[in-house]
């Protein structure tokens, strides 16, 4: 578990959650844990990108949420996952009993404010959820998803404006609450447009029009 911008408090925190963990790799596509899986791990993306889903009764899949390098999972759960969690790329995480990390906050409480200040950053990312599905046109999501997106570095060359989507065209849909069909058309508009500059089916260039533009 590194960051090269962690305080020494946190550099400790880290070694301490390093000490209790183990590898676990993973390929694209690969489920991590299931919704309904009992809640025995916490999880840390050390590298790649997962998403989350969550299955309704009526049978439709949601996607949830995101999660990037330095992301932890499995944080607010009970006794079950109440999501799944599926790698979009090939995926290293650090893998924590529950119970072996509630034994170490007992003895190290900044423990506990790492992991408040995650669930605070889940709390934003739900609100940035939220407010692209609120927009009026599902132009106007996928503009935002997009403006989003380019906040990740590791994804988004800013020298080039150059944005690699991990996730495919029906993750997209799945999150933004709109057809597989509608995607595909509106990137086919935001090209012809010239919001965008598709390079391959997963690398597209984000052209000065697209980048003035904010979430809805």
């Amino acid at each position: 578990m590194e960051q090269c911008d962690r305080n020494p408090v946190m550099s400790e925190i880290f070694a301490m959650l390093e000490d209790i963990s183990d590898e676990v790799r993973r390929p694209a596509k690969n489920v991590l844990f299931r919704q309904g899986d009992r809640a025995e791990f916490i999880y840390f993306v050390h590298t790649g990108a997962l998403r989350t889903d969550h299955q309704s009764e009526d049978g439709r899949n949601l996607v949830l949420d995101f999660l990037w390098e330095g992301d932890f999972l499995g944080l607010a759960e009970n006794e079950s996952y109440s999501r799944s969690a599926i790698t979009l790329v090939d995926s290293i995480l650090k893998r924590m009993r529950r119970d072996s990390v509630r034994k170490l906050s007992h003895r190290y409480p900044a423990i506990k404010d790492l992991f408040l200040a995650q669930k605070k950053a889940s709390l934003a990312a739900a609100r940035t959820h939220i407010i692209l599905l609120s927009c009026p046109t599902a132009v106007e999501k996928i503009v935002g998803f997009l403006a989003a997106c380019s906040g990740r570095s590791e994804y988004f060359d800013r020298h080039t404006n150059v944005l690699t989507l991990v996730m495919n065209r029906k993750d997209i849909a799945d999150y933004l609450g709109i057809s597989f069909e509608t995607i595909s058309r509106i990137f086919s508009y935001l090209e012809n447009e010239n919001y965008i500059r598709r390079i391959d089916s997963r690398t597209i260039k984000l052209t000065e029009k697209i980048m003035n533009n904010l979430i809805c």
